[in-house]
C-alpha cells in the first residue's frame, strides 16, 4: 500500500493532463456519472448520491476497458480530499470488457462546496508509470432539515418483454407483454406494419378485471431471410398529460430453425445472452433462453447489490425471450454511468450478466 498518492516527480508528470481536464469542471459541481473521467478511470459516482452532512459519504471509482485487460493492485485514500488507485496491464485476459470497482468512505463533512482528487497510476510492463490526476469539486447538502417523503409505489413496466424476434422465413406474429400504467385501462389504436407497432393507453373510471398485465399479438406480414429493425411507440394518455415510450428491437428470420430440444429434466441450460450494445447509453439489449417454461425473476443491481430495476417477473416461454433495458430505475428516473449486472432468478439457480451504462453526455 502506497503511503502517498504520488511524488512531486509524479505530479509533475501528471500537470498537462490535470489542469485541461481541471477546466472543464471548474464552472460548477461535474455530474458523479461523467465519462470519461481520466483515460483509464471511467466514472465516479458518490453515495448518497446527494451528499449531505448527516451521513457518511462513499465516492465510487469505475472503469471498462474493450478489447484490452487491466487489473487493479493498489488503492489509497490518504485523507478525505485525496483517493488512489493503481492499475496494471495484464498481456491477455478471458473477456472482451474487462472492469472493476472501488468504494472509498471519505467520512463526513460540512454543508458546503468540497473537492476530492482522484489519482490513477498506470503501469505497464517494460515502461515507466504514467500519473493520471484530475480534482472534482462536490456539494454536500444540509441534511438537518425535515426527511424526504417516502418514495411512491414502485412502478411496474410498461413493456417488459418482446417474444417471437426470432423465427423462420414466412409470415410473422410478435408479442408484446406489460403492465398498463392505469388501474383500469382501455388498450386502443393497435397498429402495426412491416417496421412498426403502435398501441395507446387511456384510463378509465372503472373496469371488471383489476389484472395489471397485458399481452398483445401484431402480425407484421410475411418476411424472408434477413434482420428487420422494428419500432414500438406506446403512447400513455393520462388525464392530464401525454407521453410515448418508445423502444425497438431487430427481428431475425432464418431459413430454418432447428427443432426444439427434448423435454429437460432440469434448468441446466437456461441462461441469459451477452448484452449489445455494452457499453450503451440509452438501451441495450439481451436474451433469456429457457429449457422450459417457467416462472422467473429478471432484475438489474448495481455493484452494491441494490435492486435497480425489474425487467420481467413472471412465467416465460421454453425458447428465447427478448428484452432489455433502457438504463432506467424502477422509478423512471435515469440510473447513474456505470457497472450493473442482469440477474435472472430461477427455481434452482441465480445467472449473473454484467453490462456497463454510459453516463449523460
Amino acid at each position: 500500500m502506497h503511503s502517498k498518492l504520488a511524488s512531486p516527480r509524479r505530479m509533475g508528470h501528471a500537470i498537462a493532463l490535470g489542469v485541461s481536464l481541471l477546466a472543464a469542471f471548474a464552472a460548477a459541481p461535474a455530474r458523479a456519472w461523467d465519462y470519461p473521467l481520466l483515460p483509464h478511470v471511467n466514472g465516479l459516482t458518490f453515495f448518497p448520491e446527494t451528499p449531505n452532512n448527516q451521513q457518511y459519504v462513499f465516492a465510487q471509482l469505475s472503469a471498462y476497458y474493450l478489447n484490452e485487460c487491466w487489473v487493479v493492485v493498489d488503492t489509497v485514500i490518504t485523507d478525505s480530499a485525496h483517493v488512489g488507485v493503481t492499475i496494471r496491464k495484464n498481456p491477455s485476459c478471458a473477456d472482451s470488457l474487462t472492469g472493476w470497482t472501488r468504494m472509498f468512505n471519505l467520512g463526513q463533512f460540512a454543508a458546503g462546496m468540497h473537492e476530492l482528487t482522484v489519482h490513477c497510476t498506470v503501469q505497464v510492463p517494460g515502461q515507466p508509470d504514467a500519473e493520471e490526476e484530475i480534482t472534482v469539486p462536490f456539494e454536500v447538502a444540509d441534511g438537518s432539515g425535515p426527511p424526504p417523503p417516502p418514495p411512491g409505489p414502485p412502478t411496474l413496466p410498461l413493456l417488459e418483454g418482446i417474444l417471437g424476434g426470432k423465427t423462420v422465413s414466412g409470415p410473422v406474429t410478435i408479442t408484446l407483454q406489460g403492465f398498463t400504467p392505469f388501474e383500469c385501462t382501455l388498450i386502443h389504436d393497435e397498429f402495426s406494419s412491416r417496421d412498426s407497432i403502435y398501441v395507446a393507453f387511456d384510463p378509465l373510471s372503472s373496469c371488471p378485471d383489476s389484472s395489471r398485465r397485458w399481452t398483445r399479438n401484431f402480425d407484421l406480414g410475411y418476411f424472408a431471410e434477413g434482420d428487420y429493425p422494428v419500432a414500438i411507440a406506446l403512447q400513455v394518455n393520462a388525464p392530464d398529460s401525454s407521453s410515448t415510450f418508445r423502444t425497438a428491437f431487430v427481428l431475425m428470420v432464418h431459413d430454418s430453425l432447428p427443432p426444439p430440444p427434448p423435454p429437460p429434466i432440469d434448468s441446466s441450460g437456461a441462461g441469459v445472452s451477452s448484452s449489445r450494445p455494452n457499453p450503451f447509453r440509452d438501451q441495450s439489449a439481451f436474451s433469456v433462453s429457457l429449457d422450459e417454461s417457467q416462472p422467473v425473476d429478471v432484475a438489474v443491481f448495481d455493484v452494491l447489490g441494490r435492486r435497480v430495476t425489474t425487467i420481467h417477473h413472471g412465467v416465460l416461454p421454453q425458447g428465447k425471450s427478448h428484452l432489455a433495458w433502457n438504463g432506467r430505475r424502477q422509478d423512471g428516473s435515469r440510473a447513474p454511468g456505470g457497472i450493473y449486472f442482469y440477474q435472472l432468478t430461477l427455481r434452482d439457480r441465480v445467472i449473473h450478466r454484467q453490462v456497463v451504462l454510459l453516463g449523460t453526455p
